[in-house]
């Protein structure tokens, strides 16, 4: 596949004070999902993946922070056709930061780690990629 026909995303998984912040979907866009999410985006221009996590977790939640590649990537088709692979990002922070959503959400919601089920996003790659970074940050405490 050539990289002109591949398109870039990122997925960015917040987890603060043992809860992980979840976004709703505007649904009031047409055509768009319901349900919640954790922060996606693509990859614009020549940035890099990370340049893009960052950049969009600073747009869709006004978090300014680093954040951690936990190699962890999907491969599938969107809702256009096009190929895409998307690759996860983790921004663990101590506290629970002040959340500036844009339009892209109506609301957000802190679940605690424990408490999160598959059943609390709309697509499964959400939760898989909240697994590998409940695993990652985890780890890091032992």
């Amino acid at each position: 596949m050539n990289e002109e026909t591949l398109k870039k995303k990122v997925q960015v998984v917040i987890i603060a004070e043992e809860s992980l912040l979840l976004f709703e979907f505007n649904n009031q866009i047409p055509n768009n999902y319901e349900g919640f999410q954790n922060i996606t985006g693509s990859v614009d221009g020549d940035e890099s993946f990370e340049e893009a996590a960052i950049r969009e977790l600073a747009e869709e939640a006004g978090v300014e922070s680093l954040v951690i590649d936990i190699n962890k990537e999907f491969s599938f088709f969107d809702r256009w056709k096009k190929n895409c692979v998307e690759k996860v990002y983790l921004c663990h922070l101590n506290k629970k930061p002040e959340i500036t959503l844009n339009e892209e959400h109506l609301f957000y919601k802190w679940v605690p780690m424990n408490d999160v089920v598959v059943s609390d996003f709309t697509f499964p790659t959400n939760f898989e990629a909240f697994e590998s970074c409940r695993k990652f940050v985890q780890e890091k405490k032992r």
